[in-house]
């Protein structure tokens, strides 16, 4: 399962999936594990374009983040998807991006 510093860490991110519309990665976030190499690199693609677009939106649309910003969150965020995926065996799959 992925383990979060901090349960918010994927209430941001399933609030991504959901905007973005990235069925895959929402998919692989509401369940918390990935299963294979393909879900490893959708989950880091999807990542790296949500940091995009939590810069373009500053995070409207998600108190939290409107409130105290996104720059430690997406850290946050960062190193609890780096920790899963890399002691998984799916380092190359995140450093593709």
């Amino acid at each position: 399962m992925i383990e979060y510093k901090y349960p918010e860490e994927r209430e941001i991110l399933i609030h991504y999936a959901e905007k973005m519309k990235n069925e895959s990665a929402l998919n692989i976030l509401q369940k918390g594990i990935v299963l294979n190499r393909n879900q490893a690199l959708e989950l880091s693609q999807f990542y790296w374009k949500m940091l995009d677009i939590a810069a373009e939106d500053k995070g409207a649309g998600f108190p939290l983040l409107e409130k105290e910003g996104i720059e430690q969150w997406m850290e946050y965020i960062f190193h609890s998807l780096n920790g899963y995926l890399v002691s998984n065996g799916y380092e190359e799959e995140w450093d593709q991006e």
